[in-house]
């Protein structure tokens, strides 16, 4: 159905009243059609005539003989539940009643028992009045829920079972030493205790758990969906409610189940700091954490409970990965595991048979600690079980996945009717090969970032890769695990309004069916005083669309996208929609390039001036302090690289010189040097660092580097080995490399000769491309050297072969490459880090910061 008419004759047109009330007149239309109706009007109408369009459905519903709950302000129907409530149904009842007071200005009763006085009854929750009507949620899960409705009664229900959690656990942060001491008694091991947060999740002010059943909560707040109540962002200035003095609801009958079992926002900071505002607009979204999928122990990277504790990292120092020389027992204060330690792999058995047989979880985590991915363990019994050769996302896939497999088939063994699960992350992201068929009792958990899907060959290789996982695992058990953290403090993308609405409608049609759920990391701020920003001021609408759209991903995204630009932004609606469709377009170059970034904030401040100084102005405001820090991004890129240093690659003739490491040959005579400072401070390095740098005639650039250093004899050096990631922990130096065909290349050299070559760019982290440069190295008493040549393959290469050669030409003034020279030194804990051009972000990737590099 189209209109037509004028924005001012809508609210008493009757040729279109007509139409509406004969296109809805049949009582088995579902409540969402005639939402959908509401908001179509709503899209082609000025804001202050909404509430009165609105205000006619609802009113013409009575002609159909459905259910009044307010008639002209008065209060017609109240709410029933049982005596005993569970804790949502409590707050169910009270969202019902709170909601239609603001939509009607009637507060509606809350009652135990139906009274024969008032005409319309609302049952919310399991009580003896549904029971009696069989409306029985048995065999709902996962928030799922009914509604129904008779003679001047609705029901809305689901499973809404309490919550009440297992000894020991956790009643503050404070009380872990008592859980840890329990927790001792009960399986005499020192083991650390994944129930240490437990209490984040309860809610005294409203008297919740956030594990508590949802089913009944959500069928509530479907309802009120349906009469155009919305929840974009947490507190008052995030919800929109239509006014009316009447409100009917028609004839239903429906259950509603969602596409995705799981679905879980985390927030990336400590969740008992949540406010009221922000846990309820978490409900208000229909989310389900999952305890009866995931349980309630740590979803990933469960090993570490394991040895985690000190009195383990004492007696049992062959438990933990052996790097550059010492057992990490310190790694991100867990320590990370040596996997092929017998002991730590009964250890690890013993304590998820624990976990199992006290606190019946369904499930429990066997991959390994965050930040794996850098080093295999170098002790002898690791030895080659690397695959540098599967590149970054799968050198160590057979090693991790060989030993969580082990553990899966022992505890399936043990507890057949429960299940463990892994994490496709890091540098096993790609699935073993040495592995046919992996246990039948493990979950996957997927990692990905569907919001960099916009260049189709990242979303065809995420998509292989869950083929190649599927084929992989017999339990089909498949969740996702995404990112939307790039409202991060000092993360590259922090102020960029990073809208990816269809990027996420997209991704989840192709994950149903084969995802069952997902578990999302969302930055918010720990302590919002702290930040001036709203931390969602444009993160909200891809929390938002995405919650929509896990009940329902073939759900009509314009229209729900048509809706928000409608309601949030009033008068600036359509300055706003264009706002956020470009940036939808363009987000992903704004730090990088200052036309799409300028024509942003052009189109933001065209939206401000719109919308005036209310509720749309404060919204607004909202966007406009969160991108404030791109000004600076904005003259950056308006100026270029600055104040970064040159250097001129002297021109040489390349003949039979011997390439020995050394730097002491003819070849280097009359070639400046350059020094490395304090990559932070600018400062010079206690153990200073030299590089000459000079243009071959074999169309190569060399560069020759000196790293004096007083003790030599306890240099870190990793393995001969190329592509070996233990480079990066180890005594090294690094070249960052920009040519004219691309931004960037990674080159690590190793004291031992050793190189590993990667291909940075478009965010890449690719260890399979080869620079096919030649390397010699040479250590003396005081210090060790390094000889690098670098082929120019010319600018083609990326396209002719990508994974092979340094795409670019003989770099000119014009046309010239960017560098950085870094040098890592490392010993026991204390790190030095120099560089040509110091980044002053401790950082050697910094591409602004890379040196002008000529030859001449």
């Amino acid at each position: 159905m189209e209109f037509e008419l004028d924005r001012c004759e809508i609210s008493s047109d009757e040729t279109l009243r007509a139409n509406i009330v004969s296109k809805y007149s049949d009582p088995k239309v579902p409540i969402m059609s005639i939402k959908n109706a509401i908001s179509h009007v709503a899209f082609t109408c000025s804001i202050p005539l909404i509430a009165v369009v609105v205000g006619f459905f609802l009113t013409s519903a009575d002609a159909l003989g459905q259910v009044t709950l307010v008639e002209q302000g008065k209060p017609l129907a109240e709410i029933v539940i049982d005596a005993q409530p569970a804790r949502m149904t409590r707050l169910a009842a009270r969202e019902m009643q709170q909601y239609v007071e603001k939509i009607s200005g009637a507060k509606l009763p809350i009652v135990n028992t139906p009274t024969d006085t008032v005409p319309s009854k609302i049952y919310i929750g399991i009580s003896d009045s549904t029971k009696k009507m069989n409306l029985d949620p048995k065999g709902l899960a996962h928030g799922a829920f009914r509604m129904a409705s008779g003679k001047n009664w609705i029901a809305l229900v689901g499973p809404d079972a309490d919550f009440t959690p297992i000894e020991p656990w956790a009643r503050s942060r404070g009380d872990l030493t008592r859980v840890l001491k329990e927790w001792d008694a009960i399986t005499g091991e020192t083991w650390g205790s994944p129930y240490s947060q437990t209490y984040a999740r309860y809610s005294s002010s409203l008297d919740i758990w956030e594990y508590d059943d949802r089913g009944t909560l959500n069928a509530v707040h479907e309802l009120l969906r349906s009469l155009g109540v919305r929840w974009y962002f947490p507190g008052d200035l995030g919800e929109t409610v239509p006014k009316s003095t009447t409100i009917v609801i028609p004839q239903m009958d429906r259950t509603v189940v969602p596409d995705f079992a799981l679905r879980r926002f985390s927030f990336f900071s400590d969740q008992a700091s949540m406010s009221d505002d922000e846990r309820l607009w978490q409900l208000r979204m229909g989310l389900n954490l999952g305890p009866e999928i995931l349980g309630l122990t740590l979803p990933c990277h469960g090993s570490k409970f394991v040895y985690t504790r000190p009195e383990t990292k004492a007696a049992h120092p062959e438990y933990y990965a052996l790097w550059r020389g010492k057992r990490a027992t310190d790694h991100r204060e867990c320590g990370a595991p040596c996997l092929s330690s017998t002991g730590l792999f009964d250890q690890h058995l013993k304590y998820a048979q624990a976990i199992f047989s006290h606190y019946h979880e369904p499930i429990i985590s066997l991959d390994v600690c965050d930040g794996y991915g850098a080093s295999l363990c170098g002790c002898p019994l690791c030895e080659g079980k690397g695959s540098p050769e599967r590149g970054w996302s799968g050198q160590m896939s057979d090693y991790v996945w060989g030993y969580v497999d082990h553990m899966a088939r022992e505890l399936y063994k043990s507890n057949p009717d429960k299940r463990v699960s892994g994490i496709s992350y890091s540098a096993y992201m790609l699935p073993p090969e040495k592995i046919e068929l992996m246990s039948p009792n493990l979950s996957l958990l997927m990692c990905q970032n569907r919001s960099t899907f916009y260049t189709p060959e990242t979303r065809e290789k995420q998509v292989a890769l869950r083929n190649a996982w599927m084929a992989k695992l017999p339990s089909k058990d498949i969740y996702t695990w995404d990112y939307y953290l790039h409202n991060r403090p000092n993360c590259p993308t922090e102020g960029v309004p990073a809208y990816f609405p269809r990027l996420i409608a997209d991704d989840l049609k192709s994950l149903k069916g084969i995802s069952r759920g997902e578990l999302i990391e969302v930055y918010r701020h720990k302590d919002p005083n702290d930040f001036k920003w709203d931390s969602m001021a444009v993160m909200h609408l891809n929390v938002y669309v995405t919650s929509r759209l896990w009940w329902d991903c073939n759900a009509n995204l314009d229209a729900i996208l048509e809706e928000y630009y409608t309601n949030m932004y009033g008068p600036a609606r359509e300055p706003m929609k264009r706002y956020i469709e470009f940036c939808e377009a363009n987000w992903m170059n704004m730090t990088s390039q200052a036309k799409p970034l300028a024509e942003s904030m052009a189109m933001l401040a065209a939206a401000r001036l719109a919308a005036g100084d209310g509720i749309y102005g404060q919204r607004i405001d909202k966007l406009v302090e969160y991108t404030r820090s791109l000004e600076q991004i904005k003259a950056r890129l308006s100026q270029g690289r600055e104040n970064v240093p040159e250097a001129r690659a002297l021109l040489r003739q390349v003949d039979g010189n011997t390439f020995d490491g050394k730097v002491d040959k003819d070849f280097w005579q009359g070639v400046r040097a350059y020094d490395l400072k304090d990559v932070k401070t600018g400062k010079y390095p206690a153990n200073p660092t030299k590089f000459w740098i000079a243009w071959g005639s074999d169309n190569a650039l060399y560069i020759g580097i000196k790293c004096m250093d007083p003790d030599i004899k306890n240099m870190v050096v990793a393995p001969m080995k190329n592509d070996d990631t233990n480079l990066w922990s180890s005594d090294n130096v690094e070249l960052m490399l920009e040519t004219q065909a691309n931004s960037f290349y990674q080159i690590c050299v190793g004291p031992s000769g050793a190189i590993l070559d990667l291909d940075r760019s478009g965010g890449k982290l690719e260890t399979l491309w080869t620079s096919n440069a030649r390397v010699k190295t040479f250590v003396g008493e005081d210090y060790w050297s390094a000889e690098i040549c670098l082929p120019a393959a010319g600018d083609a290469a990326k396209d002719m072969d990508p994974k092979n050669g340094i795409a670019g030409r003989r770099p000119t003034e014009t046309y010239p490459w960017f560098l950085n020279v870094c040098r890592f030194r490392v010993r026991g804990t204390a790190v030095e880090k120099s560089a040509w051009s110091p980044t002053t972000t401790g950082k050697f990737d910094e591409v602004l910061k890379f040196g002008k590099v000529y030859a001449k």
